[in-house]
C-alpha cells in the first residue's frame, strides 16, 4: 500500500473515531485505537460497523455511512455493513 494511500486511508479512519466515543463504545474504542496504532485498518473499521450496528448504538447520518461506504470501496472490503447501516441505522 503506497504511503500517501495509506495516510488518506487513516486521516478518514481517524475522523470515524468520534463515534466510538458515546457511553456504550468504550470498548469499541479501545479496540479502533489499537488497530490503528498495528495500521489494521481494516479492522479499525469493521470495529466502527460492529459498534453501529449493535444494539448500543443510535442511528447514524447519511455523511457518516457514506464515509463507510468510501472507506470500504478504497479498501476494496466487500460485506454488507453498509447495507446494513442504511437499511437498520440511517436517520
Amino acid at each position: 500500500m503506497e504511503a500517501a494511500f495509506r495516510k488518506e486511508l487513516q486521516s478518514e479512519l481517524k475522523s470515524l473515531r468520534t463515534v466510538l466515543l458515546g457511553e456504550h463504545g468504550h470498548s469499541f474504542l479501545d479496540l479502533f485505537d489499537q488497530f490503528m496504532e498495528q495500521r489494521e485498518f481494516g479492522l479499525a473499521l469493521h470495529a466502527v460497523c460492529d459498534f453501529l450496528l449493535g444494539p448500543n448504538s443510535s442511528q447514524v447520518d447519511k455523511s457518516t455511512v457514506d464515509q463507510i461506504q468510501g472507506l470500504h470501496i478504497a479498501m476494496e472490503i466487500d460485506d454488507r455493513c453498509v447495507e446494513e447501516l442504511r437499511s437498520r441505522k440511517l436517520k
